[in-house]
C-alpha cells in the first residue's frame, strides 16, 4: 500500500535501506529507528546528496502506551530563529557542516548548511539530525559561536511550543516534506509490536501531479 501511494504522484526514491523500510525494534539496528527509543525531531538521511524531499510513512501496528509521532516546521523555527538573534541565524546558513552514516555496507558524507536560503534570501530547506552529525572542522574562533547558534536552533525545534504530537493507527499514513518537517516519535517498549513502513519519493512528481489535476479542473 506504501507503494501504491507512493507511485499515484511519483517515483518511489530508493536508498541503502531499500525501496521501502521496516520501521520497528530490531536485533543489532544499524540506525536508531530500528530500535523502541525516542527520536527527537529530525531530517531524514542528511548524509545523501541530493536529500530524498518527500517521506512517506504508513502504520501498520501500533503500541498502546509511547510511539506518539511528532512533527516541527523548520521553516516556522528558522524564522523565529533569524528574528531572535540574526547573528545565529546567519551562521547557520553560511557555515557547512558534515553530515555522515556508514554501517557494513555503507558510507555516506555531505556537507551542507543547516538552513539554506535561496536566491531571494528566504528558508529554503532543513538539514538537521543530531543523531548523523559528524565533528565539526572549524577554525578555533569558529567553534564556541557555532556552538551556541546550534544550541540555540535546537532548542527552538525541541520546544513545545513548534511540536504538533499525534497517535498514529493502523491505516494511517502521512507524508512529510523531507527538507522542511522535521519528525521523530516518543519512546516505547523495544518489546512492543509498533511497526511502521516508510519509503521516499520527490517533491517534484507530486507537484507536477497536481499541476496536471488542475489543468482538468
Amino acid at each position: 500500500s506504501l507503494i501504491d501511494v507512493a507511485q499515484m504522484f511519483g517515483f518511489v526514491r530508493e536508498t541503502n535501506y531499500g525501496r521501502y523500510f521496516d520501521v520497528k525494534s530490531v536485533v543489532n539496528p544499524n540506525n536508531l529507528a530500528y530500535t523502541g527509543l525516542a527520536l527527537s525531531p529530525h531530517t531524514d538521511n542528511p548524509y545523501r546528496e541530493p536529500v530524498p524531499t518527500l517521506q512517506l510513512l504508513h502504520c501498520l501496528a501500533a503500541v498502546d502506551n509511547g510511539g506518539d509521532s511528532t512533527v516541527v516546521d523548520g521553516f516556522c523555527v528558522a524564522e523565529t530563529l533569524r528574528q531572535q538573534a540574526p547573528e545565529h541565524f546567519k551562521l547557520l546558513t553560511t557555515v557547512p557542516v558534515r553530515f555522515h552514516f556508514q554501517d557494513k555496507e555503507t558510507d555516506l558524507l555531505a556537507e551542507a548548511p543547516l538552513i539554506r536560503l535561496d536566491a531571494r534570501g528566504e528558508v529554503a530547506a532543513i538539514r538537521y539530525n543530531n543523531r548523523s552529525l559528524a565533528p565539526f572542522h572549524f577554525a578555533a574562533d569558529l567553534i564556541e559561536p557555532y556552538y551556541v547558534a546550534y544550541r540555540a536552533f535546537g532548542r527552538l525545534i525541541n520546544s513545545p511550543d513548534y511540536q504538533v504530537t499525534f497517535k498514529l493507527a493502523p491505516g494511517d499514513l502521512f507524508i512529510v516534506d523531507n527538507e522542511r518537517v522535521l519528525h521523530g516519535r516518543n519512546g516505547f517498549s523495544s518489546s512492543g509490536n509498533r511497526h511502521l513502513q516508510g519509503c521516499y519519493a520527490d517533491r517534484d512528481g507530486l507537484y507536477s501531479k497536481l499541476r496536471v489535476l488542475k489543468r482538468a479542473l
